[in-house]
């Protein structure tokens, strides 16, 4: 190796070194002061310097996500943000067992006017999830939860029922009825026939003279048709087809109370001398009967 070729490499490491020193690859205290500003301030901040915002409904959602499609379906007024109900949550202890001490209160939000039970004063209403067993689908109420119960809240409904007898009260309970769901109110010919055929008759038309939780109690207006009379008293009707002035009056206009039969002189005055009609009972021992004047 000749003496000018160990120089230039002599020269050459020399001037490697310094390029690195420059770099501060081999000098700690120049590294350090070669830091930038926006790394310094990255070692000394804290993770908790920062604003922390409640949680949204959609992220509840993302984690909770059977729980939100049920409120996005049956929520009715329940949809509303989580955290308006929820203002704690992941806080659950099963040390602790603190589950209820965490869930939200119904009474937090439904209270009665006088700031009792919302459905009333009645000790029995409570508590709440009984009835309502599901709060992120409020109005969904199982029948079986609540058929022992439905006269707290339906009172007029239980009283009509219980001081009137009928086959309503007897051989069916609420649940038979409105079995579906809670609020389910059943056409009445899913267990009724009509009484009559030539009639085509809606629930509301039966209730018309039925009242669905007093159905022995009959009422009806004056202008009811003859021929829904006729499913029951259909001899009667078949008499009054006679031509006679009976013919065209509806049943209800002699009848305008169930079972209620009018003395004859109600309509047609004192034709006859005042003896004769003392008892209005013997007019048909001359004129027939109401329903077939032609006897």
């Amino acid at each position: 190796m000749t003496i000018s070729s160990s120089r230039e490499k002599a020269v050459a490491f020399v001037v490697g070194i310094m390029v690195l020193l420059g770099a501060g690859m081999f000098c700690p205290a120049a590294a350090k002061e070669a830091a930038s500003p926006a790394q310094e301030t990255e070692k000394t901040a804290s993770p908790y310097d920062i604003e922390v915002k409640p949680f949204t409904t959609a992220e509840c959602g993302q984690c909770h996500i059977s729980i939100f499609n049920t409120i996005k379906k049956q929520g009715t007024k329940h949809q509303i943000n989580c955290v308006r109900c929820h203002t704690e949550y992941h806080v659950y202890n099963p040390q602790k067992q603190n589950y209820n001490q965490i869930m939200p209160k119904c009474d937090s939000c439904h209270v009665s006017t006088s700031g009792g039970p919302f459905h009333g004063e009645n000790k029995k209403l409570t508590p709440c999830l009984a009835c309502h067993v599901d709060p992120h689908k409020p109005i969904a109420i199982p029948m079986s939860a609540v058929e022992t119960s439905c006269a707290l809240c339906h009172a007029k409904e239980g009283l009509e029922i219980n001081k009137y007898p009928s086959k309503h009260t007897s051989a069916v309970a609420c649940a038979d009825c409105h079995a579906e769901k809670h609020g389910y109110i059943p056409e009445c010919s899913a267990c009724h026939e009509s009484h009559s055929p030539e009639v085509e008759m809606a629930s509301a038309d039966c209730m018309v003279c039925h009242p669905v939780h007093k159905p022995a109690q009959i009422t009806y207006d004056k202008e009811t048709m003859s021929l829904i009379c006729s499913g029951c008293h259909g001899e009667a009707y078949k008499l009054l087809q006679k031509e006679t002035k009976h013919t065209t009056v509806k049943c209800a206009e002699c009848h305008p109370a169930h079972k209620d039969i009018p003395s004859c002189s109600k309509c047609h005055g004192k034709p006859h001398p005042e003896g004769m009609m003392i008892d209005t009972t013997k007019c048909g021992s001359c004129h027939g009967i109401a329903h077939d004047l032609l006897m």
